[in-house]
């Protein structure tokens, strides 16, 4: 039993700090059962990654008329076009604003689910100290009963 809540509070103790240092030591982890959980639901990072390339191809495109509507109005003067504004980019605007959040916000719902789970063993593990040292306790105590019982029952006879 002494062992079983040994191990409760290591445990324990290692699970609160896996969840509050988890921002810098054991973020791939979270990141990665986020985006699990996130595949599991139907949106994958595949997903948005193509609905964001479709999404500079047409950037890209609407600049390229842009330039070639520039380049139609200069034509017959003689400044010079800065063609880099019309370089294609990526801007991953739906990863930016959607995806990341969200596997932010399941980080921070595992961490406190994890923190809410270690807290729960604590408690399990002091449940099981406190059985152990009462257990321990009324042991110590009824050999000292014992042990009193036979001092008087000699001295009677």
């Amino acid at each position: 039993m002494k062992i079983i809540y040994v191990l409760l509070y290591c445990l324990s103790g290692i699970m609160f700090l896996t969840a509050i240092l988890g921002s810098s030591l054991t973020e791939p982890v979270f990141n990665r059962i986020s985006e699990r959980t996130m595949e599991t639901a139907g949106f994958k990072k595949s997903y948005f990654q193509s609905a964001d390339d479709r999404i500079d191809d047409l950037v890209y495109k609407s600049r390229q008329i842009e330039l070639q509507i520039e380049k139609i109005k200069n034509f017959f003067s003689s400044e010079k076009l800065d063609e880099s504004k019309s370089s294609r980019e990526r801007t991953s605007l739906l990863e930016k604003t959607f995806y990341n959040p969200l596997i932010g916000l399941f980080n921070v719902i595992f961490r406190t689910g994890l923190i809410f789970i270690s807290f729960l063993m604590l408690s399990f593990a002091v449940i099981f100290h406190l059985a152990y040292r009462g257990s321990e306790l009324r042991k110590r105590v009824r050999k000292l009963e014992e042990i009193v019982f036979a001092k008087n029952y000699v001295r009677e006879y």
